[in-house]
């Protein structure tokens, strides 16, 4: 499992916990949803999520940064 794929498993998560407090019709769930929102608007915006950073401190990554020789070796 590589970081960027592990990340979205919390994310799934929290959208199934909204999901379960909307049903019980708790107040809390507006304010989850504003939450995973922002974070949302900040992984855009800013290519920064908080998740995929703490992932990546013990996973590897799901795709190489390295540059391809243009001679096409690797």
């Amino acid at each position: 499992m590589c970081a960027e794929k592990l990340a979205r498993i919390p994310t799934i998560i929290m959208m199934f916990v909204i999901i379960y407090f909307v049903q019980t019709n708790a107040t809390i769930a507006m304010a989850l949803l504003a939450f995973v929102a922002v974070m949302m608007t900040i992984w855009a915006v800013f290519d920064f999520c908080p998740s995929i950073w703490m992932f990546r401190k013990f996973l590897p990554r799901c795709y190489c940064d390295c540059k391809k020789e243009e001679n096409g070796q690797n």
